[in-house]
């Protein structure tokens, strides 16, 4: 994964419910909103937890251990996962919950690791894949600074390929708790460490501040309806959502490479004409008249004398008889020069 270009990562989790073909149909629905890649959780209930382990309070009906049993794949499931984001062109991601998890995934050929916040102080876990040697994003999360630095120094010393992401582990986050300016903390902190902002706040309006701060990596909850089975599905992006956010980012993304130049106007010419307004007759004038100020009016377009000359044309005379409504120019006033 190349950290350098603008990623958005549609977070799928486990919301497809240990359905192949519902999680299928997610893969080709965020794909079809425009994400850049798709990231699942890969869960080995044995290897990551015990059975009597306590719940998350977002975390309803069945328990962990029992939930994320039922709803895991088997490695040929996974490579039929990973070959349906390979054809509908996106990258491919996955949380490890394990070390037993990221050589899964390693034998599976997965292009990129998300480090769950929840495992940042799990040392064994961050050695194991930083020597893996594949690009990895970590995910701050719940962690404190210390745990950061702790986190970052494993990956930085094995492996250049992190990326680090501001989250805030709260489901959903209100805005006091978003925390965009610790992504202006994490420039000074980890210098050249490509940014992200793992977004669980409702709309798209953090997703899309947090890129104008500096954040390459956008990663969003994402669901076919927020009607579906999971503790992720009520706070997660249905396609109309998601589908608006990458092409606000995408928009956001143009305007910020493409500085206007407010010298550069020659665009605008024929509006120009169109919209401003000269001076015009605003009552008979016979020729050789001298103007006052209740003969003349402001309309548009913008052929004629323009308006700043409204007080130079007092007082001179004129070539011509003007009409009501005629479009005075400069030929039609003796001793008026262009300027």
């Amino acid at each position: 994964m190349d950290f350098g270009k603008r990623k958005i990562i549609a977070e799928l989790g486990m919301t497809h419910d240990g359905s192949l073909g519902q999680a299928k149909c997610m893969i080709k629905a965020a794909a079809e909103c425009g994400v850049d890649a798709v990231k699942l959780q890969t869960h080995i209930s044995e290897a990551e937890t015990v059975r009597n382990a306590p719940k998350p309070p977002y975390f309803k009906g069945e328990g962990r251990y029992e939930f994320f049993k039922r709803t895991a794949f088997d490695m040929d499931q996974w490579k039929e996962l990973k070959e349906c984001a390979a054809e509908n062109k996106v990258e491919f991601i996955s949380s490890p919950f394990s070390i037993e998890a990221i050589d899964f995934l390693l034998e599976l050929g997965i292009d990129c690791f998300k480090v769950p916040s929840g495992e940042i102080t799990n040392i064994p876990y961050l050695v194991h894949l930083a020597e893996a040697k594949v690009p990895v994003i970590v995910s701050s999360g719940m962690s404190s600074l210390k745990e950061l630095d702790e986190c970052m120094e494993i990956f930085l010393k094995r492996s250049s390929n992190v990326a680090l992401m501001q989250c805030t582990s709260e489901y959903p986050c209100g805005p006091e708790h978003v925390g965009l300016n610790i992504i202006d903390l994490f420039k000074e902190r980890y210098p050249g460490v490509p940014l992200g902002f793992s977004d669980h706040t409702s709309g798209v309006w953090a997703s899309i501040a947090a890129f104008e701060r500096g954040a390459r990596l956008i990663e969003k909850h994402f669901t076919l309806s927020k009607l579906m089975y999971g503790p992720d599905a009520k706070m997660s992006m249905e396609p109309g959502e998601m589908a608006l956010l990458c092409s606000s980012v995408r928009s956001l993304e143009t305007a910020l490479l493409n500085p206007v130049d407010k010298e550069k106007t020659d665009r605008f010419n024929e509006m120009k004409v169109i919209f401003q307004k000269s001076i015009v007759a605003v009552k008979e004038i016979p020729k050789g008249t001298a103007i006052t100020e209740d003969m003349i009016g402001y309309k548009k377009p913008g052929t004629g004398i323009p308006t700043k000359f409204y007080k130079e044309i007092i007082g001179k005379k004129t070539r011509r008889e003007l009409r009501f409504d005629d479009i005075i120019g400069f030929d039609d006033i003796e001793g008026l020069e262009k300027g």
